[in-house]
Formats: C-alpha cells, sequence, structure tokens
C-alpha cells in the first residue's frame, strides 16, 4: 500500500506518484505559485496516469488556473469509472472524486464542501480537506463551515509541533467565527512553533484579522506586526493572491488611518506595479480583487483624484480575464462573485465617458444569476441577492447618472443594499471583504462599525 504525508492511501503502485501528490498538497497550503501546482500535477500524472487522486489533483490545478473545460474532462472520467471503482480506489478518493465534481461541474460549492466535510471526519489528518472546505466555506460566506471543518483536525493533533499549516487554518476559522481573543491565541500558539516549521503566510493574515477586530486600541499592534511580517513574504514564491492580500492588509492599515501616501505606495509597488509586472500579476482574479477592494476605500475617503487613473489602469487588465474584451466573455469572468461587485463598481467611474462596459457587465450579470439559479449554487436566494446586489450598487455609483434623478436612486440602492445584508454571503469571502457593502452605505466604518460622527478617524476595516 502506497500512504501520502496524511498516512493515507492512494490508489498507485508507485511511490513517485505519490510523493508527487504529497508535492501538490504542500503547493496548495503554503500558497506557492501556480508553478509549483502545475509542476507537481503533471510529475503525479508522469508517474501514473491512472491514480484517481493525481487526476483529482490535476482537475484542481486546472481549475483554480481558469481552464474549467481541462478540470471537467479530468472529472467527467473519474466520475464514469468511479461507478465501478469500489474496492480498488479507497472510500476517502471516491469521497475526492464525488467533492470536485460537485464543485466544477455542478457548480455546487456546499455540495463539494459536505462531502469532504466527511473525509475530515473519518480523516482528520487530511488537511488538504480542510484547506478546500476552507475555500468553500468562503465562497460560501460561511465562517461557520470553516470551523466546522477544521475543529475535527485541530482537536486530533497530538504531535509536537503539530502539523504545519493547521494554526493557520484553525486561528482565521475562529476569526470568521468572532471569537478573535481565542483567534488570536491560536495564531500566536502556531507561531511558538514557527523555528522547527518554518513560516505560514496564511497564519500572519489571520493574526493581523484577530488582533484589528479587538479594537482601536490593537492597530498599534497589527500594523507593528505587519510590518515586521512583511519581510517573510517573498514575492517570487508566494502565490501572487497571498503576496499581494498580505499587502492589502497593511495598506488598508494605512488608509483607514488616513495615512494615503504609503497606501498608494503599496498599491503602486506591489498591488498592481505599471508595465508588464502589474499586467501578469493581475491575471489572478484574487489579485483583481485585492486592488479594486482598495480603491473603492480610498474613494470612500475623498481620494477619487488618486484613484481614477488606478481603476482604469487595473480594469485595462482585467479585460479578457474577468472582463469582456472584443465582445467576447473573460475566461475567468464570473469566477468570483465579489469579484464582480467590485468591478461593477470600477466601471461605474468611467461611466460618464462610456456606459456601454458597464451595462455589458450587468447584462451578463443577470444572465450569470438566472444560470445560478437554476442549479445547486443558486440555492437559497444566493443568485438573486447576488444580481441585485450588483444593481444596487451600479445604481448607487455610476457617474453617468441625471441629476434629477440621481438623489431617489440612490436612497433606493442604499436601502436595498442594507435590506440584503443578511445575504451579503453570497458573495463569498470574509466578511472583512464584504465590508464595502457597508461603507456603501454608512460610509467610512472604524473595526467593522460605521464611523462615529465626529470621528476624526478614517476607521479601520481589515481583510
Amino acid at each position: 500500500m502506497v500512504t501520502d504525508q496524511f498516512g493515507l492511501e492512494v490508489a498507485t503502485t508507485k511511490p513517485a506518484c505519490a510523493k508527487a501528490v504529497d508535492c501538490y498538497y504542500e503547493a496548495v497550503l503554503a500558497y506557492r505559485p501556480f508553478r509549483s501546482w502545475s509542476a507537481a500535477a503533471d510529475e503525479a500524472l508522469r508517474e501514473d496516469a491512472a491514480c484517481p487522486m493525481a487526476r483529482v489533483l490535476a482537475a484542481d490545478c486546472a481549475f483554480c488556473q481558469g481552464d474549467v473545460a481541462k478540470a471537467k474532462d479530468f472529472l467527467e472520467t473519474l466520475s464514469k469509472e468511479s461507478e465501478g471503482a469500489s474496492g480498488v480506489w479507497s472510500w476517502r478518493e471516491l469521497q475526492y472524486v464525488e467533492a470536485w465534481c460537485r464543485w466544477v461541474l455542478h457548480s455546487d460549492p456546499a455540495g463539494c464542501y459536505d462531502a469532504l466535510r466527511e473525509v475530515v471526519s473519518r480523516h482528520p489528518s487530511d488537511l488538504f480537506a480542510v484547506k478546500r472546505g476552507h475555500i468553500m466555506g468562503l465562497i460560501l460566506g460561511d465562517g461557520s463551515r470553516m470551523l466546522s471543518i477544521v475543529q475535527p483536525a485541530a482537536d486530533s493533533a497530538k504531535t509536537t509541533p503539530p502539523p504545519k499549516y493547521l494554526h493557520g487554518m484553525w486561528s482565521f476559522a475562529l476569526e470568521q467565527e468572532g471569537q478573535y481573543k481565542e483567534a488570536e491565541r491560536i495564531a500566536w500558539e502556531g507561531f511558538s512553533f514557527e523555528k522547527e516549521l518554518g513560516p505560514d503566510a496564511w497564519l500572519d493574515h489571520s493574526l493581523a484579522h484577530s488582533l484589528y477586530f479587538q479594537g482601536m486600541g490593537r492597530l498599534d499592534d497589527a500594523m507593528s506586526f505587519m510590518k515586521k511580517r512583511s519581510e517573510t513574504w517573498p514575492k517570487e514564491d508566494l502565490h501572487p493572491f497571498l503576496y499581494t492580500h498580505c499587502w492589502w492588509h497593511l495598506a488598508l492599515l494605512y488608509t483607514e488611518s488616513r495615512n494615503f501616501e504609503p497606501a498608494l505606495a503599496i498599491f503602486d509597488e506591489r498591488l498592481w506595479p505599471e508595465g508588464p509586472e502589474g499586467v501578469a500579476q493581475g491575471g489572478d482574479p484574487q489579485v483583481q480583487l485585492n486592488a479594486l477592494n482598495l480603491l473603492w476605500r480610498l474613494e470612500t475617503r475623498q481620494q477619487a483624484e488618486a484613484a481614477e487613473p488606478r481603476w482604469r489602469r487595473v480594469l485595462q487588465g482585467c479585460k479578457g480575464l474577468s472582463l469582456p474584451k472584443d465582445g467576447s466573455k473573460g475566461t475567468l469572468q464570473h469566477c468570483d462573485l465579489l469579484l464582480d461587485i467590485l468591478l461593477i463598481r470600477g466601471l461605474c467611474v468611467g461611466a460618464m465617458e462610456d456606459a456601454k462596459p458597464l451595462d455589458e457587465l450587468l447584462t451578463a450579470v443577470n444572465k450569470h444569476s438566472e444560470e445560478m439559479a437554476a442549479g445547486p449554487g443558486g440555492a437559497g436566494g444566493r443568485a438573486e441577492a447576488y444580481r441585485d446586489i450588483a444593481q444596487s450598487v451600479a445604481d448607487l455609483f455610476r457617474s453617468d447618472l441625471a441629476s434629477a434623478e440621481t438623489a431617489e436612486k440612490r436612497s433606493k440602492a442604499r436601502n436595498c443594499i442594507l435590506e440584503l445584508k443578511p445575504h451579503w454571503g453570497c458573495l463569498g469571502g470574509s466578511e472583512e471583504q464584504r465590508g464595502i457593502l457597508l461603507e456603501a452605505v454608512k460610509g467610512p466604518v472604524v473595526c467593522g462599525n460605521p464611523q462615529e460622527e465626529g470621528s476624526s478617524n478614517g476607521g479601520c476595516y481589515l481583510l
């Protein structure tokens, strides 16, 4: 029997295949660049093209990079083969096929989560299943799911040091459930093993959350911590999402403190550099999300003049990816519902000059909402809430409204967004990322709450 790093069976006779599978787990858990994911997935397939785990991970790799057709090809074949594979493939491998089929083939992140939750219940050492379950929780905007899938792994971790990457996921899940002090405690516990295990940028991110949301008295701690930890975020070895996301956290602290110069410097040097480097980095939807989210916060704080050329730069880089180009749908369009809202906000800025891109995206959002509503991914009113939030954001911010209708339309849009607050989670991401919607209706926030009238501080709303 060949086993992976979690001590779980892999249906292959080639130890080198299982080793490559382990390398894929590590690449994902460590947030390494996609080239590391691809290298590991390709190696696993070269060693054993029939291995079900190798093929599931190859599908995962393709799907996360936007190659949906390739991912579907792998999973459709696996789904057919799995019907007669009981006793040949392990139960866990069959469950992995089921989970990824639900996510990729059926656009059902909740179903994917349920399948992975069963895996973790039976095999709590499987941190890869925990991580992907975490991602499903983020897609669904549901912190309770995140904590429910990581808790069995935490409860069963008896070794010292514990498994690397466990504490980052554990702390973040606690924070997403509002347990800020406990999240901080678990994060510091994780840092106590850094000498043995090495750094984990996701753990940095988790501690930043927990410090921030304990109130204004911890902001200096958060700022000092993130400045110091930035030395451990190597651009060449971190996935562009997490690299830019950690810097986004620091930029948000500056922005909410009304210290705009260093925030803009981070944007220009880290989030979206000018020239080919920025275009290449911005090929990842989550990098786009980080950049657009910061620009929205800057605009909320009367920095429209500085934000305007940066909006244009980012939106240009999104064309062909998360935005249409030359009449064709972007290859990554609608891959993230919250990103769609941010793109609409950005397109509102230039609507006075040309409203066509904004109106085209709104039409595409309506169509995508209808497609979601027809399947499990739109369950519970998720599709309709996404559609209504998108339209309301456009009505609130578009720059081409006639003056006679502006006040009434914007008031109606604010009310609609506020009424939909219980459903903001439909967009995915964390509650803190979705804080832009709170700012849309209430103005700048301070530590997750609307800014108190008369306060000189611009608020501090961190992802």
